[in-house]
Parts: C-alpha cells; structure tokens; sequence
C-alpha cells in the first residue's frame, strides 16, 4: 500500500517502425518521470493475527489499502486495558537511492472512523473515538509509543495526540498505535513528512469485537458453580446440556456469517465446544483473558411442567459495575429470542430481565470488572422451560424444530452485534 505526494508522468513516442510480420504499426512509448517524486508506503504489521483457535491469519501482516480496516489486538486485557498494532512504513522517492531521507522527521497523527449507529431517518453523527486511553495502564494512555517488533529511530512524544519518528539510513521507520479497547473503535492513521505541506492518509486500524458464548452445563460432573444438568425435556428427553451446545454452535456459526462488511473484525470465542463441564469462574475468565465485550451464558428451564417464557438474567445492581449495560444486553437479547420464538408459537411468553441472582458466570471479579473498569458485559439467558410439552415439541420435536432453534440463535446474534455497536 503506497502514498504518493504527487505523480506526474510525460509521455512522447520514441519512434515507429512497421512489423514485417503483420504489417501493422507498433509504437513505443517512453514513460518520464520527474525525480523526487514523494511515496510513503506501509510495509509491515506487527503482530500476527490469530483466530478464535489460535491459528495465524493468512496475510494478517500485510497492509492493505484504505478503507480495509485491520484488526488491532489485546495483549493481557485485564492488566493493559488497550489494543494496539504496530506499523512499519518506506519513505522514498523515484530516482532516487534508499537513505535519500534519511533523518527527516515523520509525523503521526490519527482520526476517529466508528459513527454511533442512528435509527432510521435520523441524521448519523461524526467519526468519534470510542472510550478513553486514561484508562490504559500508565505506559499505554498515549495515541502513539515507541515499537517493540520494528526498530524505529528518533521517537519523540508531541503530546498524547502525536508523536514523531525519524527516517533511518534503509528509508524506513515506525510507530505503535494504541486505541481504547471498546468494539469497532477505528482510526485512520497519517503521516507527515518533514518539508511537506500536507499529511499523506496510510491505513485504517480497529479493535474487533469480542464474544464469547458460554452453553451452560456440560459432562457428568458437577463442578463449583456449574452442575452437569438441570433442566430434562418434557418428552423427548434431551438434556439442557444438550441443548445449550446446539444453540451456542449454531449462535457462533451465524455470528461467523455474519463477519462480512462493517463486522468483519469480530471474534467469537466458546466456554466449550464439547460434552464437558467448565467451572463457572473459568467460564467467566474466558471473557477476562480474551478481551471481550460480551459474555453470553445460554441455559434452559425446568419448573412444573406448566410454567413457560423467556427471561435473561444479570447480576444485581449491588455487585454489578456494569448494571446499565447489561441491562439494555439482556434486553435486546431477552427480546430477540422471545420474538423469535412468538414468530413460531403465539403461545410464548415474555418473562423480561431479572437481576435477583448472583451467578458464578457473572462473578465481577472472575470478568475482570471494577468500579472503573468494566469492559465486559455479561447475561444469563434462559431460551425456555424445556419441561412444558409444547415448548419441548416446538424446539426438538415437531417438524421444523431445526427452523425454529435456528430462528432463535440467528435473532440473539443479531442483537448481539446490535450491542457492540450501540453500547455506549
């Protein structure tokens, strides 16, 4: 990917002779161009990306042109509070050797790309930065600091805004660029040479959005803060555990197809992904260790065989830093799923957002969330109560049932896409 301050080409025809051959007229053109022509070309990122399995992203260290936006990453979350990406850029001119700029200085800046989503008829706001880089650890509340993957020479903080880098004797230099680390918040990265008027725009840079999606239950072994079972179905028998791994792969495959456009960077990580228990705090520290914006803890109810809805669970405002935000979370996804399933059963019933219990999932401490952190939102939902024969019917026994539970897992992905955009 390449800047250019200006390019001017002038043409002539050298001469023209006739092919013995075809009799035709061929023309050969010379290209001149003037010397010191400016290109400022981003080369390199650092570090590599990684999927949810670990596994490298082809060509994930590799700029690519404006507007592509490149993820950024999370290094130790809980501890650095920042996403950040490093970036190595060639400054050189036509006609001329490497070190033709060699000690210039370079300039960085950035501007804001995430537009808070409006509704309909409603006027969309200006670019902004979403959080804030005083929450960072001390070393990271800066826009821009001195690389660890690249050398780069002659770093000099202007103020949290900018900072400056020099030209070394191979024509190149870098920077690291920290963002706060709050879903799809983007920048747009530009430089300046000394001895040019203008800034030349590089690269787009954002912080993906992060969910991890927890199926409830799991194995043959209770563990602290997770039992193996609780809810059975009315007829068929199938288990809540079951159940609750059914909805979170197909919750994390609709989420993948749904990485296209503007949510291309989201990452979508699981508790489990097999027949096994996890400990409710290791459940929660999946979100912790990974970033994330969302946890989404999915269970199934049981009471008398007669009682049936939709509810969602967050933890009581007393020991939730994060009360507002997972309150309009479990909103959205609480209605998602009831639609969804009232689309099917005009029998479904709405039991709304409850916040009376203090799940082991949801642990503060075990999210990573203080009073001045809480990046992390987290609900508990209960799709339904399995043990009603006719909710047992709709989601594993009538014809259509797969529709059904796709419906539901494809609802609760839209509006948890909803909420990372929206989440202020």
């Amino acid at each position: 990917m390449a800047g250019t301050a200006a390019r001017i080409a002038y043409r002539r025809i050298a001469h023209s002779i006739t092919s013995p051959r075809t009799d035709t007229r061929r023309r050969e053109v010379l290209i001149e161009r003037p010397q010191d022509v400016l290109h400022i070309d981003a080369i390199a990122l650092a570090p590599q990306i990684l999927d949810e399995e670990d596994a490298v992203v082809e060509g994930s260290t590799e700029p690519q042109p404006i507007p592509h936006k490149h993820p950024m990453v999370k290094v130790e979350p809980p501890i650095n509070r920042i996403a950040h990406r490093e970036l190595r850029i060639r400054v050189w001119s036509e006609g001329r050797p490497d070190g033709h700029h060699v000690g210039k200085t370079v300039t960085w800046s950035m501007a804001p790309l995430f537009v808070q989503p409006v509704e309909e008829g409603q006027v969309a706001g200006d670019p902004v930065f979403r959080g804030d880089w005083a929450q960072a650890a001390p070393e990271h509340r800066d826009r821009f600091e001195l690389p660890v993957a690249f050398t780069a020479t002659g770093f000099a903080r202007i103020s949290q805004e900018q900072a400056t880098t020099t030209v070394d004797d191979s024509g190149h230099t870098a920077i690291r660029i920290n963002l706060p680390p709050i879903a799809f918040n983007a920048a747009r990265i530009s430089v300046q040479l000394e001895g040019e008027d203008g800034a030349m725009e590089l690269i787009d840079l954002e912080v993906p959005g992060i969910i991890v999606i927890d199926p409830g239950h799991g194995g043959t072994e209770n563990q602290p803060g997770s039992s193996a079972n609780n809810a059975t179905s009315h007829t068929s028998g199938i288990l809540e555990k079951t159940l609750t791994l059914d909805f979170g792969l197909r919750i994390r495959t609709a989420l993948r197809a749904l990485r296209l456009g503007v949510n291309s960077n989201v990452l979508i990580y699981m508790t489990r992904d097999d027949d096994r228990n996890v400990r409710g705090s290791d459940r929660a520290r999946v979100g912790r260790d990974n970033g994330a914006d969302i946890l989404l803890s999915i269970h199934f109810n049981g009471a008398n065989g007669v009682a049936r809805g939709t509810e969602t669970l967050i933890r009581p405002q007393a020991s939730n830093h994060n009360f507002d935000a997972d309150m309009a979370l479990a909103r959205r996804v609480n209605g998602a799923a009831y639609n969804a399933i009232f689309s099917h059963d005009v029998d479904a019933r709405d039991r709304g957002v409850k916040s009376e219990t203090a799940l082991a999932v949801q642990s503060e401490g075990d999210l990573g969330n203080t009073a001045t952190w809480h990046p992390l939102r987290a609900v508990l939902l209960e799709v339904e109560f399995i043990d009603n024969k006719a909710v047992d019917e709709l989601l594993s026994i009538n014809e259509g049932y797969e529709q059904v539970r796709q419906d539901i897992c494809d609802a609760v992905s839209g509006a948890l896409l909803q909420d990372l955009r929206r989440n202020t």
